[in-house]
């Protein structure tokens, strides 16, 4: 079903847009910002682990994967901050309701893998930050 090509979907982003808390703003701007920093310990991190597994599984543990590279420590990054996007929409916004307060988050329904939340993340993440293709990936 494309529900983006609706008209209810592009009036909630035109809402999603003009009426975003502030927490969620801020929660969005951390999470599509990747530091060098973070890049740099997540390899560490990815390196710790491989060793941890080589240590306990033997040298031919190579088939564990990790970050070796400041693009696949990147793209992995990468990978995460999307599904963070994805579980804050999943939290906090609805079509016809648009963002949740707090409260009223916390007692609504979290819909694992909800296609119009992904949707809507992709197209909100795409106007609100045009340069950073990765984040309105889906």
């Amino acid at each position: 079903m494309s529900f983006t090509s609706d008209p209810r979907f592009s009036n909630a982003l035109e809402q999603a847009l003009v009426r975003i808390p502030a927490d969620i703003r801020a929660e969005m701007d951390k999470l599509v910002t990747i530091t060098d920093a973070q890049v740099t310990a997540e390899m560490q991190r990815s390196a710790a682990a491989l060793e941890e597994s080589r240590a306990k599984y033997g040298p031919n543990a190579n088939m564990i994967s990790s970050s070796d590279t400041p693009e696949r420590a990147r793209s992995s990054l990468e990978f995460i901050s999307r599904h963070e996007l994805d579980w804050l929409f999943f939290r906090r916004w609805r079509l016809t309701d648009g963002w949740l307060k707090p409260k009223d988050a916390g007692k609504a329904l979290e819909i694992f893998h909800d296609d119009l939340a992904i949707a809507m993340r992709c197209a909100v993440i795409e106007r609100l930050y045009p340069n950073l293709v990765f984040a309105a990936a889906r």
